[in-house]
């Protein structure tokens, strides 16, 4: 199945900005997570769109078996620098090469507005074992701060109908269709520190972004240090503090319909 361009190409191009500079997901959500997957060293947990690693290094240690996917090259070259030891796989979400009802859980991380959502579902529920439970995971940046806010709205300069997380499509596609619980949300605040030129790195590793052309490319990267040069809370700043939202979603699979 093709990938989106901005992701396919996006994400190629930008997967070392992206392990530098994307956060992981907190402490207390990967402990609340574990718990409400009910995972022990003899889970088998799949992976979709698992980038560049970075919910694999923090959840990959409560499971027994580990596996994942991920379909651009440059983050799976991202991924086996700092997880060689964990199966991954170059497939999609909603073609998953796996056997039916082999897994505990499916999670997916910054990944499923991404999917065709019937299809993927599909997959998720003929890989699940029976009561098996799937969690999606999105860390969102906390636009309430106001320099945050503005980055924001430099983004949605250049955002022309990518898929987002913030769009309610996702949420839609879910209800919409058969064979899990309805999705229980929780919300977990954190701030990450970064550097100028990292955080400059954050906001450059956008799929849409980061597939612009060269010279739109630049004016994104001009307008972003604009920002962090003149707005009151980070100018002059040798760290920038980013708060974010950690917003964990989780359903389990219901029994095939007779």
């Amino acid at each position: 199945m093709p990938i989106e361009r901005s992701a396919r190409v996006g994400f190629d191009r930008a997967a070392d900005r992206y392990e530098r500079s994307r956060p992981q997901a907190p402490p207390e959500a990967i402990e609340a997570l574990v718990a409400t997957l009910g995972l022990t060293l003899r889970s088998t947990v799949l992976e979709l769109g698992a980038g560049t690693g970075k919910f694999a290094r923090l959840l990959a240690p409560h499971a027994g078996r580990y596996l994942a996917l991920e379909p651009v090259p440059g983050m799976r070259a991202q991924f086996h620098r700092s997880l060689p030891g964990i199966p991954l796989v170059a497939a999609v979400a909603e073609r998953v090469p796996v056997r039916t009802g082999r897994v505990d859980a499916v999670v997916a991380v910054q990944a499923f507005h991404w999917f065709d959502a019937a299809r993927a579902m599909r997959e998720m529920h003929r890989v699940l074992r029976p009561e098996g439970q799937v969690a999606l995971l999105w860390n969102t940046r906390d636009e309430s701060v106001d320099w945050v806010h503005q980055a924001t709205l430099i983004l949605d300069r250049y955002e022309e109908g990518s898929p987002r997380q913030s769009r309610a499509g996702w949420r839609r596609s879910w209800s919409e269709n058969p064979g899990f619980t309805p999705l229980e949300e929780r919300r977990f605040s954190f701030v990450q520190s970064l550097d100028r030129a990292t955080t400059i790195d954050r906001f450059l590793s956008v799929s849409f972004i980061a597939s612009l052309d060269g010279p739109r490319h630049a004016e994104a990267e001009a307008a972003f240090e604009r920002l962090l040069d003149t707005h009151p809370q980070t100018a002059g700043r040798q760290v920038i503090e980013h708060p974010y939202r950690c917003e964990v979603y989780t359903a389990r699979r219901l029994p095939d319909a007779n």
